[in-house]
């Protein structure tokens, strides 16, 4: 078997080299996935878990769908290859990999890497027109939530298009002031989060869909707090100092507020197995 896993990795690596480098390049220039580089680490730390000393299920064989979800993946790379759409190349590359391990090595090994692949989703960047349209949606959200709030320290505060406009200063809300990076970010890490948690299934899913409305509200907080630091101290003591540490803060505190949500569910931390 180790050599059929040599072999396999070693074609899979030269199908997908143009693939792989096009994420690389991604998670060193697109600020959005500056995290990417971390997610295969972590799924081949958590495979390696889930495999390490696992007694093979007796008499198993491997299962012959595992080349339907092989070919299947192999169309979306041809797709994604012609169309110049990596997105669906890297999409690909989890299914591809799943159909070869479930017909070399069967449905066991399969469930044991089951999260670890699905995991590297976090890594592929989404599509620029489908980011652009979350951007957008975030964006709005942020300016409308954050001049709302504002309004209600009796500050006169009105928005035009993406600029929320106080008496004295005037606060362009760009995209990088969305809190995408903070929603993309914060979904990986609390995925990573509810696998070790002990707790029904319900309550996994309602931790992931939860953490959605906690990076929105987290980022709203930010662009509120520096416009009030900015009318209450001035531009500088807004901009050169709590700009910058205010987001990683702010994202530290959503993942507490998680873990505390988490807490009240009775969810517990538990121990990483290799079933």
């Amino acid at each position: 078997m180790k050599k059929i896993t040599i072999l396999l990795a070693t074609l899979l690596t030269i199908l997908y080299i143009h693939t792989f480098l096009w994420l690389f390049n991604s998670w060193l220039t697109n600020p959005y996935y500056s995290h990417g580089i971390l997610i295969p680490i972590i799924s081949a730390f958590i495979a390696y878990k889930k495999l390490y000393k696992k007694d093979r299920e007796p008499n198993e064989t491997p299962l012959k769908i595992g080349l339907y979800v092989f070919a299947f993946g192999l169309i979306l790379y041809v797709i994604g290859f012609i169309q110049v759409f990596p997105f669906l190349s890297a999409l690909s590359f989890l299914f591809t990999l799943s159909g070869l391990i479930l017909y070399f090595y069967g449905k066991s090994v399969m469930r044991s890497l089951l999260f670890p692949i699905s995991y590297l989703i976090f890594a592929i960047p989404l599509p620029f027109i489908l980011l652009e349209r979350i951007t957008f949606l975030l964006q709005s959200i942020s300016i409308a939530c954050s001049s709302f709030l504002i309004g209600l320290f009796g500050i006169s505060v009105t928005t035009a298009g993406s600029e929320i406009q106080l008496q004295n200063y005037s606060f362009y809300i760009g995209i990088p002031c969305s809190g995408i990076n903070t929603l993309i970010s914060l979904l990986a890490l609390t995925t990573i989060f509810i696998h070790i948690l002990k707790c029904s299934l319900n309550k996994k899913i309602f931790l992931f869909c939860i953490a959605i409305p906690i990076a929105i509200f987290a980022n709203i907080l930010r662009v509120t707090l520096i416009i009030l630091i900015a009318n209450q101290y001035g531009i500088e003591a807004a901009m050169d100092f709590f700009h910058n540490v205010s987001s990683p803060l702010l994202f530290i505190i959503a993942f507490i507020f998680l873990i505390i949500i988490a807490k009240l569910m009775k969810c517990k931390i538990g121990v990483m197995t290799n079933a």
